[in-house]
């Protein structure tokens, strides 16, 4: 049995969690209740700063399972997981999971390239971060988004993710009221457009040229 296969079918003994969009999970600095795997919807990690600002540095899809700092490291939570849209997850012991990992050395060792392929995505969050003003801030969170959330509409693509200005601010780390100025920009400039509740990418490789990083082509690790 593959890795994610033997994986969903271990959380499926635990009871089922549901969350609507917005609902807090597990609050920064509290002791979490257990591991969460991600059954469906979108759940969002995030770091609040002392002015208030919040930044996103993960958002975790079907099949994910949080928060393994803890759980693996021993390491306090610090950061909040909010469940961005209407959210069914199963929740288990810590000790369950490391007895299950202990036991199944190939879902530790995806689950070890999980972590390696988090921490790349990370890294480049970081480098675009710390590279550009917040016009491009946005864009590359954009194309980070469209990289992992992405359906193909012919040359468009659909960030199949509903994102609010806020979601935007979050990820990259500006206030909301900028990330709607340069969302605005870019409407105006015909690069995005709203597809419903979700992001429309009109030209990705115009996209890709404002930006000055790497092209939307440019394929993620697989799971990431």
């Amino acid at each position: 049995m593959l890795p994610a296969a033997k994986l969903k079918q271990f959380f499926s003994q635990f009871k089922p969690l549901t969350f609507k969009a917005q609902d807090p999970i597990i609050r920064a600095s509290d002791t979490p209740a257990g591991i969460y795997f991600v059954k469906s919807g979108f759940v969002k990690m995030n770091s609040s700063f002392a002015d208030g600002r919040q930044v996103t540095l993960n958002i975790f899809k079907p099949g994910s399972y949080f928060p393994m700092l803890w759980a693996v490291a021993d390491i306090p939570n610090v950061y909040s997981y909010t469940a961005m849209t209407d959210v069914s997850a199963a929740r288990m012991g810590r000790d369950q999971l490391l007895d299950f990992l202990d036991k199944n050395p190939d879902i530790l060792m995806d689950f070890t390239r999980r972590i390696l392929v988090g921490l790349h995505g990370l890294i480049t969050n970081i480098e675009h971060l710390l590279s550009g003003d917040s016009y491009h801030r946005v864009i590359a969170a954009l194309i980070l988004c469209a990289k992992r959330f992405c359906q193909n509409r012919g040359k468009k693509i659909v960030i199949d993710l509903p994102l609010t200005h806020q979601d935007i601010a979050d990820l990259a780390a500006i206030t909301r009221e900028t990330a709607s100025l340069a969302m605005g920009k870019l409407t105006r400039k015909g690069l995005i457009s709203r597809a419903g509740r979700n992001i429309l990418i009109l030209d990705p490789v115009k996209l890709s040229a404002e930006s000055g990083i790497e092209a939307l082509s440019t394929p993620l690790p697989p799971a990431f």
